[in-house]
């Protein structure tokens, strides 16, 4: 009996060890031993200078920096800053990706992972530094967000991506049929405001803030709110009338709550703040130093923002913004 069994068992051994390897083969690119690098091996995301994403669908997505160290920042978006944190954390992924899991080599097998010129996202980066040939895409790129010319640069990766799963991707390099999958990489959008660095309007804290004054004409007058040098968290209004606490920190927490969901334009180079303001906001920091905010609609009634600080016309939620217009007119006179 145990002589019958021992056999088997064998055979099933062999048989549990070939799907295994088959599994491997499938799964990894085969059992052949490779040396694992970098898939660009010579990439500094330090160095970069021009990330451009463009989708198949035709959404494209340019950040530039005039040298390495300097803001993002996203030409389809006005010259507006790009987050500092998500160029960082992309082009540090960038950077990781290596070929220790090869999964295709197949040119025929692109279309399966999705990865053909007109169905996938290609990604190309580039770096300071000379380009490296005279028909290099970059030796002829367009005058930078500021106007100024475009820095040489030489390419430092460049390749198409598709999704693998919610938190991998599949990659191959431009020019090959090799397919690699990549954990921890999600195919970067192609819409601008994504890579927007979306900050409050006003980022100060209620100690920062010594005066604010609001006018204009969807306010129906002025309101002013200041907070006593001599004790903080006391306020009066422009006609030294006590204001509650509550009723203060409300406008200043509406005020801190202020984000833009959109970037619709740049105002000209007018003095600010411009034409159609229908509400004007000066906030006063202790430190000194105002910014200025200038709020107005367009054709659609939405409420957009200027400020002082830069040429942007940002959109903002417009619950946010009537609620503070609600709370600048319960301030006293």
């Amino acid at each position: 009996m145990l002589a019958s069994i021992l056999p088997l068992n064998r055979w099933l051994l062999a048989v549990a060890a070939a799907l295994a390897v088959a599994l491997v083969a499938l799964e990894g690119g085969g059992i052949e031993e490779r040396t694992v690098e970098p898939l660009f091996p010579t990439f500094d995301g330090a160095r970069a200078v021009r990330v451009h994403v463009a989708a198949p669908g035709g959404g494209a997505v340019t950040a530039r920096r005039a040298e390495a160290g300097e803001p993002w920042r996203l030409e389809q978006l006005f010259g507006a800053e790009a987050s500092p944190r998500i160029m960082d954390g992309f082009l540090a992924r960038v950077g990781a990706m290596s070929n220790l899991d090869l999964v295709s080599e197949d040119p025929a097998r692109l279309a399966e992972y999705e990865l053909g010129e007109d169905a996938a996202t290609r990604v190309t980066v580039s770096g300071q530094g000379a380009p490296t040939s005279s028909d290099s895409s970059d030796s002829a790129m367009p005058e930078g967000a500021d106007g100024q010319p475009a820095a040489a640069t030489e390419a430092m990766a460049d390749f198409y991506v598709s999704a693998a799963s919610p938190t991998a991707a599949f990659v191959r390099r431009a020019g090959e049929a090799r397919v690699y999958r990549i954990p921890s990489l999600r195919v970067p959008p192609a819409t601008p405001f994504t890579w927007f660095g979306r900050r409050a309007l006003v980022p100060y804290e209620n100690v920062q803030i010594r005066r604010v004054r609001a006018e204009g004409s969807a306010l129906g007058g002025e309101r002013v709110l200041s907070q006593s040098m001599e004790r903080f968290g006391s306020f009066r209004s422009a006609s030294e009338a006590e204001v509650s606490g509550e009723r203060a920190r409300d406008v200043l927490q509406r005020l801190r709550a202020l984000f833009p969901v959109a970037v619709s334009g740049q105002r000209g180079p007018e003095a600010f703040p411009g034409e159609g303001v229908e509400l004007s906001v000066t906030v006063e920091r202790v430190t000194g130093g105002d910014l200025r905010l200038a709020f107005l609609r367009d054709e659609d009634g939405a409420w957009l923002a200027r400020r002082s600080s830069d040429r942007l016309v940002l959109q903002c939620d417009p619950t946010v913004t009537e609620g503070l217009l609600e709370a600048l007119r319960a301030l006293p006179e």
